[in-house]
Order: structure tokens, then sequence, then C-alpha cells
């Protein structure tokens, strides 16, 4: 395969798609992570079309530094982009940044030191610098918490692919400067252009992918959660609840309902303010999912009522729940923002019975107990005792 002709159409390339996500970062609210990744693109041609100078010119020791300092730059780009997305910092999280801040600052002084009296130790490092980098682009990826996965993955294994072919280079210049083989690169690059040619396309699909599947999740957020306390609104939460209905039901299992009511609400509003009142419920929410299990359904279903749906059989487990959630509640609710709101609350529970034809008989069982809980003193749960037993 022809070097030059792999050098022009990866120079074209990579114009071309940074171009693309120029536009992209244009037209969608100016995305910070789709201009770093144009960046990228465009830090890579710049130090390809340099390198092609040097090769052809007796280019300065200058020209040789800014050669690898855009090429080494260009996986660093693409990182910061990831960062971006996820919303962290240029750098990531403390510990990797300070670990990539400390790679940065010896990949410069060592190209300071080396561009001028050896060129193959300056390929050395920067090629070192870019495995490096796209490692830890790979770990970034994986600890994102996304669906679909499918583009992660295509990245996480380009980049795999491509961190490996640097590190192959690495040693086969380590290998050359001990004088065990001859220094040959040229079939090396050859093979690092075309996986290259290969990653910038695919990444130009499944980056923005990405992305856009971002936005469609803060869509859906909008649509099923509640925006004071985050958790299901009542539609999402009967729609999820019906879900685990119909399996509990399938797998002759058990499901209890729990519907917990805010005591005196309306007076917190009335005399403390609804500000005040929002932090209550939102204290409220936040011991829910503390006090809840990770696969318990949660919602927000009226002003001051939540719901839950646990899928604990153990009657004697799912009560020392409730009375320690109200408990908390009692501790946590003493004093809200600086004023003595005495927060309490009132819960009724029900669990799966023969009686129950659809998930909304459940939540009618679970609302009876809920009223006999206020009924004799509030502050305190109320169970329904099945007629019969879950098993159909």
């Amino acid at each position: 395969m022809h070097l030059p002709t792999l050098l022009v159409t990866s120079i074209m390339i990579n114009l071309l798609i940074g171009g693309m996500l120029w536009a992209i970062y244009h037209l969608r609210h100016r995305e910070r992570c789709f201009l770093l990744w144009a960046l990228a693109c465009l830090t890579f041609v710049a130090g390809t079309a340099l390198a092609v100078v040097n090769e052809i010119t007796e280019a300065p020791a200058l020209m040789q530094f800014t050669v690898h300092l855009a090429l080494g730059g260009s996986p660093l780009l693409l990182l910061a982009g990831i960062h971006a997305l996820m919303q962290l910092p240029m750098a990531g999280t403390r510990g990797s940044s300070r670990f990539l801040y400390g790679a940065s600052l010896l990949y410069l002084f060592g190209l300071v030191v080396s561009t001028g009296w050896d060129p193959v130790a300056a390929r050395f490092l920067t090629a070192l610098f870019s495995a490096l980098v796209f490692s830890l682009a790979i770990y970034r990826l994986a600890s994102i918490e996304r669906k679909p996965r499918l583009p992660l993955r295509i990245l996480q294994t380009l980049f795999g692919i491509h961190g490996t072919l640097m590190m192959a280079q690495v040693l086969v210049i380590a290998v050359s400067v001990t004088g065990s083989a001859p220094l040959d690169l040229h079939g090396l690059l050859k093979l690092i252009l075309v996986n290259h040619l290969l990653l910038v396309s695919a990444t130009a699909m499944a980056l923005p992918l990405l992305a856009f599947t971002r936005a469609e999740q803060a869509l859906v957020a909008l649509a099923e959660r509640d925006g004071l306390t985050q958790l299901f609104n009542r539609r999402a939460f009967y729609r999820e609840g019906n879900l685990a209905f119909e399996k509990a039901r399938e797998d002759r299992s058990l499901i209890t309902v729990l519907m917990i009511d805010l005591d005196h609400f309306k007076q917190i509003n009335d005399r403390w303010g609804h500000a005040t009142g929002d932090e209550v419920l939102r204290i409220v929410a936040n011991l829910m999912k503390a006090e809840l299990r990770d696969d318990d359904i949660i919602g927000r279903v009226g002003g001051e009522e939540f719901a839950a749906v646990l899928r604990n059989n153990n009657r004697e487990a799912i009560e020392a729940v409730t009375g320690r959630l109200l408990q908390r509640i009692v501790e946590a609710g003493r004093e809200v923002d600086g004023v003595p709101v005495h927060l309490s609350a009132s819960i009724g529970g029900a669990s799966l019975a023969l009686e129950h034809a659809a998930f909304s008989d459940v939540m009618a069982s679970a609302d009876r107990a809920l009223y006999q809980a206020k009924h004799n003193g509030r502050n305190r749960a109320e169970f329904v005792t099945a007629s019969a037993a879950a098993k159909p």
C-alpha cells in the first residue's frame, strides 16, 4: 500500500470528519464535546501535514517539536471530549487528572530534550504517550453507565487496537535502539494509518451517537421523573408497578405496595412557605432511596404522597424497613431550613393477594391501610392482612 496515498487519504478523511463535528457543534447548541472532537481531527491533520513537510525538507527542530506535539495532542483532545460528554473537568477526576497532568508534563519535557538531537526518541515518546491516553479513554468509556452499549464497545475496541499499535511502535523503536533489529517503521506506520482511518470513521458515527443517546435519556427523564424529587412520576410509577405486578403473577412471587403520606404537610406549606415544603419533599425522597433497595420502585404520586413497590417477600423485613423509614423521617424533619417542622409520615402497606386482579387493586388496598394509619394517630404504618396467598 502506497504510504503517501495513505497519508493524503488520512488527511482528507480527518478534514471531512472534523468539519462534520464542527458543524454538529454549531447545530447542537455548542456542546463542548463536539468542539473538542473536531479539534482532535484538525490537530491530527496539522501534525500529519507537518510530518510530511518534515520528511521532504530538512525542517528545523521547532517544526519537529510541533509535529509531535500535534500528534500527541490529538488523542488528548479526544479524551477531553469524552470527559466533556460525561460532564467531567477537562482532565477527568482528581486522581486521573493528576496522573494525566504528570504524564503530559513528562511528555513535553521529553520532547524538548529529545527533538533537537534524536527524532527517534521523540517518536518513541509520542507513541508511548498516545498509547497511555487511549488506555485512559478506554477506562473512561467503561465507566459510562449508559445504554445502548454498542457504540461504547465499538469505541473501546478501536481505541484498544490503536493503543496496541502505538505500543507495538514503542517496542519496535526500543528493540532497534538496543541493536537487536534494524529500525523499520515503514510497514508499522502503514498499519497504524489504516487503523487510524477505521478509527476516525467509526468514531465519527459512535461519538455523536453517544451524545444523542445522552440527550434522549435527558428527555425521557423529563417525561418520567418528578422534577423536584427525581423519583418516578405518577404515570411512570404505575407503568413500572403494572410490570412488576404481571411478573409477580407469572413467577408466583410477592410484591408489597407502600403508600406514604406526609402528616399535616399543608400546615408546613402554610406556615413555613413552599420553599421549605419543597425541601421536605426532597428530604423524604432521599430517605426513601437510601432505605429501600435498588430494585424497588419508588415514585411521587401526589403532592405529598409517595408510593413504593417492594419485591421483598419477608413481611418482618418490610415492617422493619417501614419502621426505620418512619424514624428517619422524624429525625430528619425535626428542623428543616432552620425552622422546627416536626415532620412525620403515615404508611399503608398491602401485599399481592388472590383478590387483586390488577396493580390498581393492590394500590387501593395500600391506600385503605394508609387511611387506617391516619385514623389510628398518624406517624405509624398499617398493613392490610391478605385474605389469601399470592399463589394462584
